[in-house]
């Protein structure tokens, strides 16, 4: 059975543009808010799937860095032994691909997960990367991107060995994440620009969408119902020959 444990990011961290950390804020950072969950599968001394959850601490140490064309932001949790790690890349060529981000377009094109696998149920234990690499939340240069609900999954299971690595191909960790909104630049107290406009992700579109579509089919309908309406009633005034034919 799966559980999903829910924490909220609000994270706001700033670099100068030299790559390096800084205490402060700088107009060139990255907001990530949003209530994200993980489950994380692994294979038990039965050979059957299970599922366990992990938490981030609030009081994980957010660190990373700040580019003009890759970014990351790292969430530490030392009481857990645990790193989430967000790789961002910027893509300002006009024409080209660049790291699986469409041109004049921004993304997320790795999440890397380290845990630990502990319980005393567990077929293999020790420590565990889930690294997921390709094109997420992409969105367009200077909007930022905002979504109602998504998900990644996290399929490349390896251990952190430093000479040979063991992968776990029955192993995944399912990243998903409510109301995410992920902005490139705040102002220098740390609150989102006044002229952000947002990006929403392919499931939100689809209702924007529906809704006006569903508003006017609504009007429509009610348009032929009222005109059937009127033309009910003119036949029965007619009927009973309250009007002269010409």
């Amino acid at each position: 059975m799966f559980r999903n444990l829910i924490f909220t990011l609000a994270i706001v961290y700033t670099v100068l543009g030299d790559d390096s950390p800084v205490p402060s804020y700088s107009t060139d950072c990255i907001m990530l808010n949003g209530t994200i969950s993980l489950s994380v599968n692994y294979t038990g001394s039965d050979d059957k799937s299970r599922t366990d959850t992990r938490k981030i601490s609030d009081n994980a140490k957010v660190s990373g860095t700040c580019g003009d064309k890759l970014s990351t932001l790292v969430l530490t949790d030392d009481d857990q032994d645990q790193i989430i790690t967000f790789t961002f890349s910027a893509n300002k060529d006009k024409s080209n691909k660049l790291n699986n981000i469409d041109p004049v377009h921004w993304g997320v094109t790795s999440i890397k997960f380290k845990y630990d696998i502990n319980e005393a149920s567990a077929k293999h234990q020790g420590e565990r990367v889930a690294t997921a690499v390709g094109s997420y939340f992409v969105t367009p240069l200077n909007m930022s991107y905002s979504c109602s609900k998504d998900m990644v999954v996290l399929v490349n299971v390896t251990d952190d060995g430093m000479n040979s690595t063991t992968t776990y191909p029955g192993e995944q960790v399912v990243f998903e994440e409510t109301g995410l909104t992920i902005t490139n630049g705040v102002n220098v107290s740390g609150t989102l620009k006044d002229d952000v406009t947002y990006h929403y992700c392919k499931a939100d579109q689809k209702i924007k969408d529906v809704v006006p579509i569903a508003v006017g089919a609504a009007l429509a309908a009610l348009v032929v119902i009222v005109l059937v309406a009127y033309l009910i009633g003119r036949r029965r005034t007619v009927t009973a020959g309250g009007y002269e034919r010409v």
